[in-house]
């Protein structure tokens, strides 16, 4: 029987903290496997600290060894492969995950990758596992005789169809080191956001049922390794059915599994009255205690640019809505997009101002620095500008070495304030959200240091002038480095 070894790879920066979630994508194709009965392990290199010692121990006895990589992880998931060649050579090596997907022939071409699995995983694996001919897998590219190949596309996943999470397949380290449990009620997203993986990919949404949601609560609940711990629904958009929703809420309710839960939600979900004051109130009920929001821009030029299909004044009315039945309403905002003006940026950091100054329960993320996927109208302005996409998986590598997010600014050329768009996550971290929120970041430094780089941050806040961040670019080199 062939055994097949799952690889999360740690991110560029890797002694950074991941304990609160792990990783829902190999967790499926795991449990998809196992119910096949397929052999199947997985080695979470990004919560395992003596991952390459599993990986020579466990390498020698497995035929497929499948890696998962987003952009950020490809040094490690290199060094990992070449590992795996040394220890095992007749091992068969595929990339799969978000980098693979957007970088079919790039990632095949490498002497370190055998296959590429594009797109969703769970049956391409089980086919490969199992033998088929190359040339008949969907969602498969591979080399031969010198030629890159790459076939058409697998069909969107139906996860009604696919088994419930099979957590005895995780490490038990992992488990009882979590923060935050994974669950996945769905896939994909029916919104248009013209920035984001799930429009470009064309991920539809797709559900799990009532009853597979509700039973994956149940048995999440039987775990004593996860007693006492919240629980985060990984789904792009939880609501998109409203009265499958309601059903989940109801049933957690009645069934007793309220357990502390997040999830995402879109902002006009709650303005439109698809949330209403009534179900909000049973969201709180079932344990909902955050909403996670994308607000992306304060501009709206810039939402109308993303094809966000949100207003400012929605995105304010949801905080009050949440903050009112004690829910945390958090936010996530990027900047630095093409054609982006110095007044969008002010546009975007007056709402977040508007937003924090509703409660200090508010959490905001970013502004993160705007991420070019290719295949969108977006991407083909950032390559009119000039930008020039990394042509192997080793230029990557060396481009995204020790870089605490996707890429560096100045690898940008469309962004016209590149010290503006790089140090603003760090202000509003620091500068915008209250003392004790600061405090706890988990970015690891000396008390004092941390406090002095606060202070300063909360003293740019409150007069807006960003420039000249000499201290973020200390800070950033002390801990990078």
């Amino acid at each position: 029987m062939n055994k097949v070894l799952l690889i999360n790879p740690p991110f560029n920066i890797a002694k950074a903290s991941y304990d609160s979630s792990i990783s829902v994508g190999l967790l499926s194709i795991a449990s998809y496997l196992d119910s096949k009965g397929i052999p199947v392990e997985i080695i979470d290199g990004v919560r395992q600290s003596n991952y390459l010692e599993l990986v020579k121990q466990k390498v020698r006895q497995v035929s497929f060894a499948a890696l998962s990589v987003m952009t950020t992880q490809i040094p490690y998931a290199l060094a990992i492969s070449q590992l795996i060649r040394e220890n095992n050579p007749s091992c068969k090596i595929i990339w799969g995950g978000c980098h693979p997907t957007f970088f079919k022939e790039q990632t095949a071409r490498h002497q370190l990758v055998d296959l590429v699995c594009f797109g969703e995983g769970e049956e391409t694996i089980y086919e490969i596992v199992q033998g088929r001919e190359l040339a008949e897998i969907k969602g498969a590219a591979y080399k031969t005789e010198g030629k890159i190949i790459i076939n058409s596309p697998r069909p969107l996943l139906n996860p009604a169809k696919m088994p419930i999470f099979n957590w005895e397949l995780v490490a038990p380290e992992v488990l009882q080191n979590l923060s935050l449990i994974p669950s996945l009620t769905s896939r994909g997203c029916p919104h248009r956001c013209s920035f984001c993986i799930n429009a470009i990919l064309k991920n539809n949404w797709r559900p799990r049922t009532v009853e597979q949601v509700l039973e994956d609560l149940k048995i999440i609940k039987q775990k004593s390794y996860f007693a006492g711990k919240k629980l985060r629904f990984w789904d792009e958009n939880f609501f998109v059915d409203i009265n499958r929703a309601k059903a989940i809420i109801k049933g957690m309710i009645e069934r007793n599994l309220i357990i502390a839960w997040e999830t995402t939600v879109r902002a006009n979900y709650v303005r439109t009255g698809m949330i209403d004051d009534e179900f909000m109130a049973r969201l709180r009920q079932s344990g909902c205690y955050l909403l996670s929001f994308g607000a992306e821009s304060g501009s709206p030029r810039i939402l109308k640019k993303i094809q966000k299909d949100i207003t400012i004044e929605e995105i304010l009315t949801s905080a009050r809505s949440c903050l009112k039945y004690g829910i945390i309403p958090q936010y996530s905002f990027m900047i630095g997009l093409p054609d982006e003006t110095k007044e969008d940026i002010k546009l975007t950091l007056k709402l977040i101002d508007q937003l924090v100054k509703l409660s200090d329960k508010v959490q905001i993320l970013g502004p993160q620095a705007f991420r070019p996927y290719p295949g969108s109208l977006l991407y083909q302005e950032c390559l009119a500008a000039g930008w020039q996409e990394p042509k192997s998986l080793d230029e990557w590598s060396n481009l995204v070495a020790d870089e605490l997010n996707y890429l560096d600014i100045n690898n940008f050329p469309w962004v016209k304030y590149k010290d503006l768009v790089e140090s603003m996550e760090a202000y509003v971290r620091f500068g915008a959200l209250n003392l004790k929120s600061a405090l706890g970041s988990t970015v690891k430094a000396q008390k004092l240091l941390k406090l002095v780089f606060i202070l300063i941050c909360k003293l740019r806040w409150k007069l807006k002038f960003f420039k000249w961040p000499i201290e973020f670019k200390l800070a950033k080199r002390f801990v990078t480095k």
